[in-house]
């Protein structure tokens, strides 16, 4: 079978409405009766592909994502957040991207952001004069941040995949996250500015007020500091900081009283289904990728994009439209799973850092949770606030565009992805 055809008959189940991971596996095992090749190699396959000590780490950070989502800490962070920037005009769109980028210090996941906080966003924007589709369209948005801010789970199944240092990776994804959160609150302060609407701007509140909710903030405000100091320090590796995280949210929770025994329940079940879906899928895509390789799909990627010119710019352009068509139509996770042995290997051999890949390939991929058919913020974010969902996929179009506009500042500028992990780690 050649890799063309491979290929062909994935797209075609994957449009047929098969799932990512039974989609995988199908076509890997057609791959390999076509090729006469032993069938016992999925099964060897598929234990490779989950037999690593730093994969552990996805249900930790799931678990830790869904017990932060439950034990009160979204309630905490938004109210210090609302009281530190309430007193501008139309401040809820500001305090969801501040939030979100907090939340995502400690998750780890879009999906975990937008689904512990994406109620609490929505109603507060809309009580101050947003649209109920423009404040969809922002907490969506916002919610990309989360896997690119550390931790984040796609960079712990790249550094799986790759080969990369999990804790460079983390590093790296700082900067970049801070421009997409700075960038959808440029578009917030220009939309704000033009609009007629009739946008809240609330009393400055009271030192007192701010010291108050500053406190209550200050225990879920430290996971992002136990998490990373803990790696930089060399207490703990990633993988057992994401077991941290989870016994320090669950040790919160219990504390504010937020979870109980039934609570628990179903974030444990919740959390073992979700690890259960994307460790099936990353158990498949090993054996897809192990044939792709075995195939020479990274040469065959390699001498496509160098038939267009040996100029790294023209190579960069290809990968980003790439990607960001890829995001439109597969699941992030899944999408780093089956790129990640072929897009790798090719672009570092065309001289590009591994960690700089990690960044490119994830923040492009995100986009993709704002884009339909595969866009899953948008779908979280419409069954939570109600709005028609061709309003929102059009009020969030301005902001894919800003995102857009940090990928390219992203791909084409490595240090802003590279100078922490170097300056901090060397």
């Amino acid at each position: 079978m050649s890799i063309q055809l491979m290929l062909l008959l994935f797209v075609v189940l994957l449009f047929a409405g098969l799932p990512v991971g039974f989609t995988i596996g199908i076509t890997s095992l057609l791959a390999i009766l076509v090729m006469e090749l032993d069938v016992s190699l999925i099964s060897q396959r598929v234990f490779v592909g989950l037999d690593s000590f730093p994969m552990m780490a996805l249900p930790m950070f799931i678990l830790a994502g869904n017990l932060m989502s439950g034990g009160g800490i979204t309630d905490r962070l938004w109210n210090f957040a609302k009281k530190s920037l309430g007193f501008i005009r139309g401040a809820s769109g500001f305090v969801s991207v501040v939030t979100s980028m907090l939340f995502a210090a400690m998750s780890g996941s879009a999906l975990a952001t937008v689904g512990g906080l994406g109620k609490l966003q929505i109603d507060g924007m809309v009580e101050d004069g947003f649209k109920t589709e423009e404040a969809s369209a922002i907490t969506a948005a916002a919610s990309t941040i989360g896997p690119i801010i550390p931790p984040s789970i796609v960079f712990v199944l790249y550094g799986v995949l790759a080969g990369v240092s999990i804790g460079r990776l983390f590093m790296a994804g700082v900067i970049p996250g801070i421009l997409m959160g700075f960038s959808i609150m440029v578009y917030i302060a220009i939309r704000v500015n033009r609009s007629k609407q009739q946008y809240i701007k609330r009393p400055k509140c009271s030192l007192s007020e701010l010291f108050s909710a500053f406190i209550k903030a200050i225990p879920p405000l430290m996971t992002p500091i136990i998490i990373l100091g803990g790696i930089l320090a060399g207490m703990f590796t990633p993988t057992e900081a994401a077991a941290v995280s989870s016994a320090y949210a669950l040790g919160l929770g219990i504390i504010y009283r937020e979870i109980t025994p039934r609570s628990l329940y179903h974030i444990l079940l919740d959390t073992a289904k979700t690890s259960a879906s994307i460790m099936l899928i990353i158990g498949f895509a090993n054996g897809f990728s192990w044939l792709l390789t075995i195939m020479g799909a990274s040469e065959v990627f390699y001498d496509f994009i160098t038939s267009f010119g040996d100029s790294k710019i023209t190579v960069l352009i290809l990968v980003n439209i790439a990607l960001l068509i890829v995001g439109c139509f597969i699941e992030t996770n899944s999408a780093v799973i089956l790129l990640t042995p072929v897009l790798t290997p090719a672009l570092i051999a065309f001289g590009l850092d591994p960690v700089h890949i990690g960044i490119i390939l994830s923040v492009n991929l995100l986009i993709g949770i704002l884009t339909p058919p595969m866009g899953m913020a948008l779908y979280v974010v419409q069954r939570i606030g109600g709005a028609p969902f061709n309003k929102i996929v059009h009020a969030v179009l301005p902001l894919i565009f800003y995102l857009v506009i940090v990928q390219v500042l992203v791909t084409f500028i490595p240090a802003l992805s590279l100078m922490l992990p170097k300056l901090v780690m060397g």
